[in-house]
């Protein structure tokens, strides 16, 4: 390829993203959104609220046949699925109870071990009941960075001049008040509900294990949705976990004045996901009380559907089936595939197959955003459902090789890579500004089930996203600098550009909302822009570039600030609590976070060594490791991309918790790419 068709192919590609990326920001702020369009809010009738906990409900338990009544909740309600997320992994049925008593994740442990199998006992008298563990409880969780506070649901209900009732042993968990006393109370669960003694009545449905339980309840139901005032609202949902597998559940909410729909939520912003700290902000709201501050949830929305119950429950289903997949498929898959890979590396290295080195750098690129890709693809319906993922991220990532090598461009080094490098950053880009629907069911996406994220830029999606910006950015520079000394200002164009559009898909709050990512690529994209311009990096141009990093951060937070605080992102949330003076205790959380990593899974090291590696061999290019990679220096502006992604995978460690996902994404990344322009360095040009 020559010079001349390196910068045409240079700008078309630039222009490409610029108007795919650019347009689907265009149209998010018109309200083109995979979520959340046309949600309505819920608005409390005045009625008696009654919330049915059933842990281990789940979409797969319900169907017309075995569970009418479940079915024509819905058919008639809103529903959805339900993130029982608690202080553990596995929430234990009375965990998920505490959870929606203290409206933030909670736990029944003192020590952090669990026993599911085991329900809390509560000491009744009369119609009172006190749980014996509730002290020891609250000082465990006294002990956690979360600050949950147990009785919050029932607290604010009595602040107000109301009751909560408890029917059941795991009701009184969710009932009790800050001393752990419940009035009043009754055995039975179900059976022994009796409407109109209080705002609202937490009952007990007995933990799901299969459809043989579903049923059980589903009778239940029928006669306690008889006994509902006209003016009652309902809340059914699946507390906790099926025994050791973490998973989406199901929640439904029915009664006058909430249409038939799915739930939505903000702190969730996916249509069809909520968690459990939502249903205690929902519960409070249709009770017509003030939801207090230590409740981290959102009052759900509701948006209004035609859909048939049937292909209602088939969407959730699949959600819930896609989600758990995702998580459950996410090492096997991406450590066989590691292995594989670095096999087949060596095998080609050791017999100097280097058009076949490249092809496995570039396919080694282009597999992460096959993995958001397939989520295009119900590669979940199959079983097992490990064999049409591994098929589906085969196919997709092998055409995005072949679409890499079809043109002219494939002459050139960086032909290749930055057509990779493109995909990838219009593919998580679209899906991140369009409501993130791909990246909540891919092995590389937010995995919901953690309850981390739901939505926005996680650490995982920030590294493949901000190092493939970065690949991108120095690619098309370089093939805009392709003699010394010109084109200086094009090529810093480019880069200021994509570095733009890069950092309002991370940071800005309707889309990305990531507050650690934004300040690494404002210091990576201002790195490699100076080398661009052919101006030297010096301590005062560094402090600038630091102090814009912190400004542009600053900007977005405040942005996010002036939105109503139901509306709200963490980065709002943020800088309302340094105004209210808890942001020390929130940066201390995510530090712990961060570096309790490294110490939970010593695996974590191998990013960490691999990254030492990198900034040795790049700094010092006259060292042994240096050496090895010298020959790619030979492409202009490569050192200098390098460079910007060290610096930016290092900054986004730092400034993230559980950060070190993006040094170990960021880097293979970045490996993989290094690998094919490497092998393309000495292949012959045709």
């Amino acid at each position: 390829m020559t010079e001349s068709a390196g910068r045409r192919f240079a700008w078309v590609l630039f222009g490409l993203v610029v108007l795919l990326l650019g347009g689907t920001m265009v149209a998010s702020v018109l309200g083109a959104r995979t979520s959340g369009v046309g949600a309505e809010p819920l608005g409390g009738t005045g009625g008696e609220v009654v919330m049915v906990g059933a842990p281990g409900l789940t979409w797969s338990d319900i169907s017309q046949e075995e569970t009418p009544t479940l079915w024509a909740l819905l058919e008639s309600g809103a529903s959805g699925g339900l993130v029982v997320r608690g202080t553990h992994p596995v929430t234990c049925p009375a965990d998920g109870w505490l959870t929606l008593s203290a409206g933030q994740r909670a736990s029944a442990d003192t020590d952090g071990a669990q026993d599911c199998a085991g329900v809390p006992g509560v000491e009744v008298s009369g119609d009172a009941a006190t749980v014996p563990g509730w002290e020891a409880w609250q000082e465990a969780a006294d002990r956690r960075p979360l600050d949950s506070r147990l009785g919050t649901l029932t607290t604010a209900i009595e602040d107000a001049g109301g009751c909560v009732a408890a029917y059941g042993p795991l009701a009184a968990l969710g009932a009790a008040a800050t001393i752990g006393e419940v009035t009043p109370y009754a055995e039975g669960g179900l059976t022994a509900y009796e409407p109109g003694g209080c705002a609202v009545s937490l009952v007990d449905g007995g933990v799901i294990a299969g459809p043989a339980d579903a049923a059980v309840l589903d009778a239940e139901l029928a006669g306690l949705r008889d006994s509902l005032p006209a003016d009652a609202t309902l809340v059914v949902a699946g507390l906790a976990d099926r025994g050791e597998q973490a998973g989406v559940r199901a929640a439904l909410i029915w009664g006058n004045g909430v249409p038939a729909g799915a739930l939505h939520s903000s702190t969730t912003q996916q249509t069809d996901l909520v968690q459990t700290t939502d249903l205690t902000a929902t519960v409070l709201l249709l009770a017509g009380v003030e939801i207090p501050a230590a409740v981290s949830g959102k009052a759900v929305e509701v948006v209004p559907t035609e859909q048939a119950a049937t292909e209602r429950v088939d969407d959730l289903q699949g959600l819930t089936a896609a989600i758990g997949g995702a998580q459950a498929l996410a090492i096997p898959v991406l450590g066989i595939g590691v292995v594989l890979a670095l096999v087949a590396l060596a095998q080609l290295v050791v017999t100097g197959q280097r058009t076949a080195t490249r092809v496995l750098g570039l396919w080694a690129m282009a597999f992460p955003s096959a993995t958001f890709l397939a989520g295009l693809v119900p590669w979940w319906r199959g079983s097992p459902a490990w064999l049409p993922l591994g098929l589906t991220l085969l196919v997709l990532a092998g055409v995005q090789v072949a679409l890499a090598l079809l043109g002219p461009w494939r002459r050139h080094p960086l032909g290749p890579p930055a057509v990779i490098a493109a995909l990838t950053v219009v593919v998580l880009g679209v899906d991140v500004v369009l409501g993130g629907r791909l990246g909540l069911i891919s092995i590389l996406g937010v995995q919901p089930l953690t309850a981390g994220r739901f939505h926005g830029m996680g650490n995982v999606g920030y590294g493949i996203f901000a190092v493939s910006g970065l690949l991108l950015a120095g690619f098309l520079a370089s093939l805009l600098r392709s003699r010394p000394m010109a084109r200086r200002t094009a090529a810093a164009l480019v880069i200021g550009v994509l570095g733009l559009l890069l950092v309002l898909v991370d940071g800005a709050p309707m889309w990305g909302a990531d507050f650690g990512g934004v300040p690494a690529l404002v210091v990576a994209v201002g790195i490699l822009g100076l080398a661009a311009a052919e101006i030297r990096l010096t301590p005062v141009r560094a402090l600038l570039i630091g102090g814009a990093a912190v400004a542009v951060a600053g900007v977005l937070m405040f942005v996010d600030w002036l939105r109503p605080p139901g509306a709200r992102t963490h980065l709002g949330d943020f800088l309302q609590s340094v105004i209210d003076g808890g942001a020390l205790d929130i940066v201390l959380r995510k530090l712990d976070q961060s570096l309790g990593i490294l110490v939970r899974y010593p695996v974590s090291w191998v990013a960490v060594l691999v990254l030492v590696a990198l900034v040795w061999a790049v700094a010092s290019p006259d060292s042994w490791p240096g050496r090895r990679i010298a020959p790619l220096w030979q492409v202009p502006l490569l050192r200098a991309t390098a460079v910007a992604v060290l610096t930016c995978v290092t900054i986004g460690w730092a400034l993230n918790d559980s950060g070190i996902a993006v040094v170990g994404i960021g880097l293979a990344v970045a490996i993989a790419a290094a690998i094919a322009i490497g092998a393309a360095i000495a292949v012959p040009r045709r």
